[in-house]
């Protein structure tokens, strides 16, 4: 099985709380079992790309339309001897480079934009996955590009959602959903609630399964 992660943080690169270490931990262990092969995919932020502690291969480039305008996405890979866990990293100066990971002003942006980025670059390496599974709502996005944008490129890939804070949902205006996501209308309803764009909610709709990081977080997110 195909397997590709999508997650704004992952040890030991980046790591601000327990994503971090979820992300470090469970695709190893995915890569363990037999017939399996397992992509990460996440941010290059500055912190990763100017620490000179690790060994990357840069693949290639293309943009990718964000709304009106096209945005530059290079594409990396950890250079490793793990035949069955590999490491991509999305970069994008512009977005990534920072000086921090979250916090920012356009916060919905950019994880926007590394949601799309993403699919582009399975689609560019031809990684078609048997799964994709993203993590909390930075990857949220990523359920609504694939099936509007790259079911094509992906029919038969089936979407895991996994919340791990649903105290951080991605909540943009309205506009937001015109002027960034670039999305046909279809999905307009998927992604709002209360007037405004939830991505959370957006993923949990669009995902084929949705899990929590716990047996006891799924009970209490039910009330």
């Amino acid at each position: 099985m195909k397997i590709a992660m999508v997650a704004s943080e992952a040890a030991p690169f980046v790591k601000t709380g327990g994503l971090g270490d979820v992300l470090q931990a469970l695709p190893q262990a995915l890569s363990e079992i037999k017939n399996n092969e397992v992509s990460v995919f996440i941010p290059f932020y500055d912190r990763i790309k100017y620490s000179g502690k690790y060994d990357v291969e840069f693949l290639g480039y293309f943009d990718v339309p964000l709304a009106w305008r096209r945005e530059y996405v290079g594409l990396l890979r950890l250079k490793s001897r793990r035949k069955k866990l590999k490491i991509y990293f999305i970069d994008n100066e512009h977005y990534f480079c920072r000086g921090c990971v979250y916090g920012c002003a356009d916060d919905g942006e950019r994880y926007a934009y590394f949601a799309k980025a993403t699919l582009a670059s399975m689609a560019f390496i031809g990684l078609q996955p048997d799964v994709v599974h993203c993590h909390d709502w930075q990857a949220a996005m990523t359920p609504a590009y694939l099936r509007a944008l790259y079911h094509d490129w992906c029919p038969q890939t089936k979407l895991v959602f996994t919340i791990h804070n649903v105290e951080y949902q991605g909540w943009a205006d309205a506009s937001f959903f015109d002027n960034i996501l670039g999305l046909p209308d279809e999905y307009r309803a998927s992604l709002t609630f209360d007037g405004a764009i939830n991505m959370m909610k957006g993923a949990i709709e669009l995902s084929d399964i949705v899990t929590t990081v716990s047996k006891s977080y799924a009970e209490e997110l039910r009330y």
